[in-house]
């Protein structure tokens, strides 16, 4: 820092170097700054942040020296917390970020799960400081916000983290009460719940939210479509072949429904029905690629 230039100023002078290529001149004058006393937590963040570029995280994480609790709630203070947390995930130290994920938590609550939770911060699935208040939170957001579920269920289907899958059924769950008398909300939540459970490796749960889904619309092809996944259960009131009937009576069109409508009787010895099924299929669709596809699959 130049003789009787404040931080801001610094800062300026830092992020015109930086804009122009000159990392390493600012990580130095960051460095110079760094060694005063009163030094502002805006330089530490922004110095513990060049070197976290470089690789260099624990000289980073020693720069930081670790957010104090007790800490003035300013945005500086905030920077460093998350700064300071991904720096420890990088060196693989969970336990250290949990610390530091506990007072990040206590001084700013929500903020912190959301911060968490948006970021997708590498190896926060390990770290925890307040599951309860986490669901808490997550199900407020939800309630607020439902048409984030699928779009949240459908990234758990790209790539799949246990703890993540809990967190949503848990804070899905606390919510099922207030769709209850929105029958398309409902059946949206049910399916989010369900296709949750399988990924988790639940499957009584799956077959009950699926089966709770159809109660309120009989003609979902995607549950319709999961309780085919599920192997069919004596204490459920419709098997997987009638569920899938009673979708493609209604929705002929849908390829995916007959087919697997199709091939689920053939599986269950009923051969002139999923033949007879077939024939009608190519009779509206005789060049359907999937009616004729399946064609060759059943002769084979």
């Amino acid at each position: 820092m130049k003789p009787n230039e404040d931080s801001l100023a610094l800062m300026k002078r830092v992020q015109a170097m930086c804009l122009q290529g000159q990392l390493a001149g600012a990580e130095l004058d960051l460095h110079n700054a760094h060694r005063q006393a009163g030094c502002p937590a805006l330089v530490r963040v922004v110095l513990a942040a060049l070197l976290a570029r470089r690789g260099k995280h624990e000289d980073a994480h020693a720069v930081l020296c670790g957010p104090q609790p007790d800490a003035a709630r300013s945005s500086d203070d905030l920077h460093q917390f998350k700064l300071a947390i991904s720096i420890l995930l990088s060196l693989d130290r969970p336990e250290d970020a949990a610390e530091i994920g506990k007072a990040f938590h206590r001084a700013y609550g929500h903020e912190a799960t959301r911060w968490m939770r948006q970021m997708s911060v590498p190896g926060a699935n390990r770290l925890s400081w307040s599951p309860d208040q986490q669901i808490d939170e997550l199900a407020r957001d939800l309630a607020r916000e439902p048409k984030a579920i699928p779009a949240l269920v459908f990234a758990q289907q790209q790539r799949r983290d246990l703890q993540t899958i809990e967190l949503l059924r848990k804070a899905i769950r606390r919510i099922v009460p207030l769709f209850e008398h929105d029958p398309q909300q409902i059946t949206m939540v049910c399916r989010a719940m369900a296709e949750l459970s399988l990924m988790a490796g639940d499957h009584p749960q799956a077959r009950r939210w699926a089966h709770r889904g159809l109660e309120e619309d009989p003609y979902c092809a995607p549950l319709a479509l999961l309780i085919n996944r599920l192997r069919d259960d004596g204490s459920t009131t419709l098997p997987a072949r009638s569920v899938l009937s009673c979708v493609a009576q209604q929705f002929p069109q849908y390829p995916d429904i007959q087919a697997a409508l199709i091939r689920r009787e053939s599986a269950e010895g009923r051969d002139d029905d999923a033949k007879r099924r077939l024939a009608d299929w190519l009779d509206r669709e005789p060049y359907s690629p999937d009616a004729l596809k399946l064609q060759e699959d059943l002769a084979a």
